[in-house]
């Protein structure tokens, strides 16, 4: 018994040894098919979609751009990576993975608030496009709106858009209400596939913000089984919803 008591002791830093290698392997393994998604799914449709393409797997918007977007509120923890930087035509385009939360521990128990955990999408245009209008739809939960942003909440005068939408505006007479109609049509389709989505309207800047409880890379959607055929449909579908913005815009802009 002795001897197999000193035969555990000596195999016990082999067996640790195996343990931890295989970890790393785990590791290595997530690693490299989170690289490989990234590649396939994002980087990959970019650049079949878009002109002067590059793309940072593992950096993303800073916290002080996102606070500065003003569509939601802010944190005490922060992630953003998957940054793909592009354009189409004359239009500069910047979009990454975001994710915000909220962590406190109360009565001992652990309550993480998720505000934020999807992709943001800045498209900056040659021309002033807006003047702060903002827009949520009604399933966008965690919004950043002051008490005088509040104020201005005005009524579509749709009832369908009404029912779906949330606007709120800085000058209601400003020409960007000339591109909000179509814009909401738009903000409509990217509701049916995402869990909340929001717009603003920002000198010659119009940011997206699409809520999905989760991002693109793949170490998030690992423990799913993933469809190559399906998943690459859903990303084209993106790539065309951006797009579309640009188309419409770029049209409001060329008859104002």
């Amino acid at each position: 018994m002795e001897t197999w008591g000193y035969a555990g002791i000596l195999l016990l830093p082999v067996g640790l040894g195996l343990l931890f290698a295989g970890i790393r392997m785990r590791e290595k393994a997530n690693q490299e098919m989170d690289e490989l998604y990234r590649e396939v799914f994002i980087k990959e449709p970019l650049t079949g979609n878009f002109e002067n393409v590059s793309f940072e797997p593992y950096e993303g918007f800073s916290e002080e751009m996102v606070e500065g977007f003003q569509l939601c509120p802010m944190g005490n923890e922060f992630d953003s990576e998957a940054y793909g930087k592009c354009s189409c035509k004359d239009v500069h385009v910047e979009l990454s993975d975001v994710t915000i939360q909220d962590y406190a521990r109360l009565a001992k128990k652990n309550n993480t608030t998720v505000f934020f955990k999807g992709r943001m999408v800045v498209l900056e245009f040659p021309e002033k496009i807006g003047t702060g209008e903002t827009i949520f739809s009604k399933s966008f939960s965690h919004r950043a709106l002051s008490p005088e942003e509040e104020q201005g909440k005005l009524l579509i005068e749709n009832e369908e858009y009404d029912r779906d939408f949330d606007l709120y505006v800085s000058d209601p007479q400003d020409r960007s209400q000339r591109i909000l109609p179509r814009l909401l049509e738009e903000l409509g389709s990217l509701s049916e596939r995402h869990r909340g989505t929001a717009a603003k309207l920002d000198g010659n800047k119009l940011i997206l913000a699409l809520d999905d409880g989760e991002g693109a890379a793949f170490y998030r959607k690992k423990k799913k089984e993933v469809s190559l055929d399906g998943e690459l449909a859903k990303v084209q579908k993106d790539m065309d919803d951006i797009k579309a913005m640009i188309a419409l815009v770029s049209r409001q802009e060329q008859s104002s």
